[in-house]
């Protein structure tokens, strides 16, 4: 039952994308099979989600808007930081 918690919106997603990809094909008027262009874009709808549902910068981000909301000054303050910091060693 726990394996369904992951893999039906890794589901969505792909399937989404495919439908998407499939759909633009389509409408572009290209000739041949859409299904490869439908799964690349399912694909690629994936690896973004993925990417910007584990970014570490991402959270930072989330958490800083969220003790902004909270008026948690200090908080912000080292959240702040954080992200300087992140984006100085970065080069």
């Amino acid at each position: 039952m726990g394996v369904f918690v992951f893999a039906v919106p890794v589901l969505l997603v792909v399937v989404l994308g495919y439908a998407l990809g499939y759909a633009a094909w389509e409408a572009a008027g290209l000739g041949g099979n859409p299904e490869p262009a439908g799964w690349l874009t399912g694909l690629a709808l994936l690896a973004a989600v993925s990417w910007l549902l584990l970014s570490r910068r991402a959270r930072l981000r989330r958490a800083l808007r969220r003790a902004r909301a909270r008026g948690d000054d200090a908080e912000s303050a080292r959240l702040r930081a954080e992200l300087t910091r992140r984006r100085r060693g970065r080069g």
